[in-house]
Order: structure tokens, then sequence, then C-alpha cells
């Protein structure tokens, strides 16, 4: 989609929205026929919609390459997933009715079930072979299951002619995305991993472009490869080297001819890692299967700790546009490196900002980086450049780069007559404009870390500048003025909940959706946390998501044989307001990885939990109050993935954010407390 945290957190939104406001038509409409043919007509909207993300560039008018973002492709952005969401919402109410007077409670139960089961199978066995084929694949089996009763041939086709056709679908859809896209050159190959989806050109150059942005364009002899070389340079002595990022763009070509002991390359994508020899040809080939070279698939983090101390530490990755992506830019991961380097060891950055615009975000962006890792290494300068390269060192480590000096180096290592020469090494460091940019680290910022991930919403912002710099003085704005207004915010919320104390009407909207609230916003720091401490690889995200819904499953289901479930809806909400204290606490930053799982399911829990009770505390008929309550909840969800995605993480931080939805929950207490005493 857009590739930053805030196109994710907007198209979360939007789903969540369109379920919510499925659920509340659905409340008062739409018959029982219409319910059973309605997991059938979701997939068909969602292949719809599956279609337009496809066509998006060519829809919105983007150039080749270019991410879509949410200033420019909102508007599709509501097309392509509201439909769907709606649909999925529109039958719960009235499934539920069928369940009996507890109905609300057990639909709640039995859709986080399906939830569970559908999303492990996702992300375990079908998105390995692409997302047109899992979503055929899926929808042949649930017509087929819709149709079973009365024709089971007719069943049989359909799936068998689903399964047979998916393949001829995804391939079919790939080629006509590469001609929407505008891309060079025709479509040489696609892959879908597990990570991304990778589209090839035939070439030459060889482009690759990874979910339909420019990843990399090879060979490039003018820029990427002197650059690479110059960067094995800033250390006089490299034995072992540590690099992130280096594979795809074929710097690794370069930076294998230098002779070191040890040259570990991480890529996370083990399918775009096995390809590459395949579309770039001979030399990386070479290069990559060098007895020096050691490719690594594993998570950064993790390869950090593989081996080591490292002589030169090369983070080549991209800027922190996701909490994923931020994971190598915080302090703790810093702190990391700085752990597994020698004293003289060197840090080399890259920051995808030209030191000719050092303005506004992208300056806040350079400064906070720079801050980040003054905090942990003594000795930091930079390189000028259309792409900066930050350089950080340890007592003993030099870093006053002299052009002769780093000349000489290169002779040394018999690689004058490569794409970099000697000749060409003042230009990259050019004294003015080097002094001009050391200048801008000094910009006052602060730290960027687990607790408080700060560089994700300026290099949001910078991406989506790119398209519109609609939100850019948003950033800015609260950039100069911390975190107060989220307070103001929180206090105006916490005053409505308080408010619906005095109202004779159950609070059963108002709990709901500070209930959902509160439960995407666990998801969101506890997955946050796990990314930046422990490392990912898209099956524990899978396996962990799935623990979440576990315990949706398991609460609502535990609630639904309680004969008043309502009477505990305070317990569950003093219960939850505990557990984002214990976030707040730092309990899942700083003690063993067991802790994470174990909060979502306690969080899916309690969240499953509360309702049934928010159903019964309607006092409305089945259909009704499952309709409004789930309504509520999925709006309140869409706002957590508004405002704690992309606002209150990034800006108050993981501490501040948790305590907030500490208070939320305790002040939706007092109404649900007064309403129970009154039906007493």
């Amino acid at each position: 989609m857009g590739g930053s945290e805030m196109a994710w957190g907007t198209v979360m939104a939007l789903w969540l929205f369109g379920m919510g406001l499925g659920s509340r038509i659905g409340s008062a409409k739409g018959s029982e026929r219409l319910a059973r043919i309605l997991p059938v007509l979701v997939l068909a909207i969602a292949s719809l919609g599956i279609v337009l993300f496809r066509a998006a560039p060519a829809l919105v008018g983007a150039a080749s390459g270019e991410t879509l973002t949410t200033a420019s492709a909102i508007w599709l952005w509501i097309l392509a997933v509201s439909p769907t969401a709606f649909a999925g919402g529109l039958a719960f109410p009235i499934l539920a009715e069928k369940l009996g007077a507890s109905g609300g409670g057990k639909a709640y139960a039995i859709e986080a079930t399906g939830m569970l089961t559908g999303g492990t199978l996702l992300s375990v066995i079908l998105m390995g072979f692409g997302t047109t084929v899992a979503l055929c694949f899926t929808l042949a089996v649930v017509t087929a299951a819709t149709a079973w009763r009365r024709n089971r041939a007719i069943a049989f086709i359909v799936m068998v002619a689903g399964i047979l056709l998916a393949p001829i679908a995804a391939n079919s859809l790939a080629q006509a995305g590469w001609v929407w896209s505008g891309n060079p050159g025709k479509l040489r190959a696609w892959k879908e991993t597990r990570l991304q989806r990778l589209e090839v050109s035939d070439g030459p150059p060889t482009t690759i472009f990874a979910d339909g942005r420019l990843l990399a364009s090879y060979p490039d002899p003018y820029e990427t490869l002197p650059r690479a070389h110059l960067a094995m340079l800033l250390h006089p002595t490299p034995s072992r080297v540590f690099t992130i990022g280096c594979v795809a763009d074929g710097s690794v070509e370069a930076m294998a001819r230098h002779p070191v002991e040890s040259l570990v390359v991480v890529e996370e994508d083990p399918v775009l890692l096995s390809n590459l020899p395949t579309w770039y040809g001979v030399d990386v080939a070479a290069a990559l299967e060098k007895p020096h070279v050691r490719p690594e698939t594993s998570d950064p983090l993790r390869a950090m700790s593989s081996s080591g101390p490292w002589d030169l530490v090369i983070l080549h990755d991209g800027n922190p546009t996701t909490l994923r992506r931020n994971r190598t830019r915080t302090l703790e991961f810093l702190r990391h490196c700085r752990a597994h380097m020698k004293p003289d060891g060197v840090l080399v950055m890259r920051v995808a900002v030209s030191d000719t615009y050092l303005g506004g975000v992208a300056g806040q962006l350079v400064a906070t980086l720079a801050t980040t890792l003054r905090e942990v290494f003594p000795q930091l300068t930079a390189l000028p450049g259309g792409e900066i390269l930050l350089i950080a060192g340890g007592p003993d480590t030099r870093l006053d780069f002299d052009a002769d000096r780093l000349g000489e180096r290169l002779r040394s290592r018999g690689l004058d007559s490569s794409e970099l020469i000697p000749e060409m090494i003042p230009l990259f460091l050019d004294p003015e404009r080097a002094a001009t940019l050391r200048a801008g680290l000094e910009r006052t910022a602060r730290v960027n870390s687990i607790l408080h991930p700060r560089a994700v919403m300026l290099a949001g912002g910078l991406h989506e500048a790119r398209s519109k710099p609609t939100v850019l003085p948003l950033i800015l704005d609260l950039e100069h003025r911390g975190s107060w207004p989220l307070a103001v915010a929180l206090g105006i919320a916490v005053c409505c909940l308080l408010a619906m104390s005095s109202r004779r009407r159950p609070p059963v909207f108002t709990t709901a959706a500070a209930v959902g609230f509160c439960s995407m916003g666990w998801w969101l720091l506890l997955m946050a946390t796990w990314q930046a401490t422990r490392g990912s690889v898209y099956s524990e995200i899978g396996v962990l998501t799935a623990i979440f819904m576990a315990g949706l499953a398991g609460g609502a289901g535990l609630a639904c044989r309680w004969s008043q479930p309502e009477r505990r809806l305070p317990l569950a909400l003093a219960a939850g307001a505990a557990l984002s204290l214990l976030i707040a606490g730092g309990v899942a930053v700083h003690f063993t990885r067991a802790v994470v799982p174990t909060l979502l399911i306690v969080g899916g829990g309690l969240t499953g939990m509360a309702f049934p009770g928010l159903t019964a505390l309607s006092g409305l008929a089945s259909r009704r109050g499952a309709g409004i309550a789930f309504a509520a909840d999925e709006a309140g969800a869409a706002a957590g993935a508004l405002i704690v995605g992309i606002i209150a993480l990034p800006w108050a931080g993981l501490t501040a954010t948790a305590w907030g939805l500490a208070v939320l929950q305790v002040a939706a207490i007092p109404a649900v407390f007064i309403t129970l005493r009154r039906a007493d």
C-alpha cells in the first residue's frame, strides 16, 4: 500500500470502521438469507479490492516505482477496503440472532475462532503461494461449502475450478499490474513472498520493485558500487564486517572484493536472496559464493549476535517509516551493536535524506538519528550526498577522514582500478558540504528508542510528502508542542466517559468503543515491543496475532457460560487497566520473550470476556444488542489504529500511551457500575 505506518494505520482504520458500520446497519436490516451468502460476497468484493490496489498507480497517476501515499490514494483505499469490511460487519448481528439469547457473545467467540483459523492458514500456508492464489482458493472453498447442502456436484466443480484457475489468475493479475504501474520493459519474473511482492524487469538494467516501489536497479557502477567501496574504506583494516541491506542493490559485489576475514550480509527475505544470483547474473552470484561472504536471512537483531566482535557495521536499510523498519534505528539496537563491536569499530548508518535538504522534517529526522547515535558512540561525523552517511565510532576510533588517507587504503587493498578510484574520493568528502552537514547534526532533537520511537512519524511524514506535503505541518507542530495535545485529547475522552455516569441509558456504545480502542492499543504496543526487542520474522508475527485471537475466542466463550456476564464487566475493565499498567512498567521490554505472548493472550481474553457483558448490558434483543456493541467495538479499534499506531506511540511513547489506556479503562467503570446498581 503506502509503505509507511501512516498508510497502514489509515487502511486498518478504514477496515474497522467499515466493519462497525456494517454491523450497525445489520442490527436493524438484512435477512438471514443474505447473511448466509455474505461470506462468498466478502471474498468476491475483496477480489475486486485487490485489483483496485494493483491498478492504483494508473488510477492516481503515480510514476513508475513511486510508493502510493495516504494523501494521494486515500479515496481509492476507501473504495478497495470499505465495501469488503462493510459486508463482513453486516453479517455479524444477523447471524448472532440465530444463536439465541446470548447470541452476541457466542457470535463473537465463533468469529474470533474463525479469525484464528483463517489467519493461521493464510500466514503459515496460503501466503506462500501469493495473494491471488490464496484468495481464489479461499473463495472456491467457501463457495463450495455454501452450496454443499443444495448440490454437492456443483460445489465440488466450483472448488476444483477455483483451485485450477488460481495460478492463471495470479499470473494475469501480475502482468496487468506491471502495465498499470507503467514500469519499464517487460515483466521478467515475479514472486510473492511472506514479506513482500517482488517484480523484476527484463533489463538491462535489471530493476526490482517491492510492493510496487522501486527497490533497486542493477548494475549501478556510477553511484551504488563507488559508495559501497567508500563505506568499506571508513575502517582502516576491517576484518569482520556486518551489513544490513547491501544485497538487493548489488553493493555486496563491491564489498566482497575487499580483503576481509568475514563479511556477513543480512537480507530478511530468503526468496529475494535466493533469486538475486539468477536475476543479477554472474558477478553478484560470484560475490555471494566467496568463502568469506556469509549471507544471512535471519532477523538483524539475531544475526548481529551470531558472531563478532565487528570492526565495521553498515546499516544500509531504508528510513524507519514503520515500527518494523525502525528496529535497526533505536537506541537499544545501537547499544546492541556497540556491545558486539571492537573498541575501534565503526558504524555507518544510511539516511535517505540529501544533505542539500536539511530543513523541516528531513532535518529533524537526521538530527534525531544523530542524537540517538551520540547516546551510544562517543564520536560522530557524517558524509554528504544524495543519501547521508552517519558515521559513529568508539573511543579508539579515528573519524577524521582525509581523501589522501582513504586513497591510500584503496591502493593498499589492490582496488585502485575499481569503480571507485582515488581521484573520486574528494568528490564524496566535499569539505564545504560536509561542514554544513555536521553543523546540522547539532540540531536539537530527542532520542529514538523502543519506548519512544520518534523517528517513525518523521520518516513516515517525509515519505508521505513525496506525494503531497499535507501531513508535514501537523508533524512539525507536534514536534514543537510535544505530547500535550494528546494529553488534552485523553482528558476530553475521560470526561465523556465519566459523563455517561449521569445518564440513565446503558453506556454500551462508549464502553464498547473504549474496550475496542484499548484492545487495539495493547496489540500495537506488544507487537512493536516484540519486533524491537526480539526481532521478528513473518511466521512469528502470524503466531503472535493468532495468540491474541485465541484469547478473544477463549474469553468470549468463557463469558458466555456466565449467567450474568454484565456483572463482571467492571472487573474486566479493571483487569484491563492493570494490564495497561504492566505494559507501561516495561515488563514486555525488560523480561523474557514469554512475556509478550502471555500479555497478548491475556489482552485478547479480557477483550473477549467484555463483549458478552456489553451485549447483555444493553438490554436489547440479541441481534440489535450484538450489532450495536460490535459496531462500537470496531469503531473504537479503528480509532486506536489511527491514534495509537500513527501518533501516540511515536510521539508520546510506549509508557505514556499505556498509561493513557489504563486511564480510559478506569474512567469507563463508573458508568457501568451505576447502571448495574440501577438495575438492582
